[in-house]
């Protein structure tokens, strides 16, 4: 016996996928925010020590470019906010995919919100 597609995707075990893909991304979301939030006060920090030593990007942008990409602590919290960055498009792009599917195969527009 066989459950039909549509029947599928408004099973228990779907609406608990959706559910969990959403948690997914609400912890992206915030994991960005704070991830971008330090790297801001680290690149803050660098560019005032930078100053300090007359190297800005106005007065001698070579030095500082290659300043900035050596220094890891940049490296590190930047990778840090690309990580969540892919993390926030990969859960975004599961849930849309699943509503474009929900869509075509069913009438009920308030899908997502009965996954709550």
């Amino acid at each position: 016996m066989s459950i039909s597609l549509e029947d599928q995707v408004v099973s228990l075990a779907y609406r608990e996928y959706v559910h969990y893909l959403r948690g997914r991304l609400a912890k992206a979301e915030a994991g960005l925010a704070a991830m971008n939030d330090r790297y801001e006060r680290a690149r803050t920090h660098f560019n005032q020590t930078q100053a300090r030593r007359g190297i800005t990007p106005e007065t001698d942008v070579v030095n500082y470019i290659e300043l900035k990409s050596m220094n890891p602590e940049l490296k590190f919290w930047y990778s840090k906010v690309e990580h969540y960055q892919r993390e926030l498009a990969a859960y975004g792009t599961a849930l849309t995919g699943l509503e474009a599917a929900h869509r075509l195969l069913g009438p009920d527009d308030n899908w997502m919100s009965a996954a709550d």
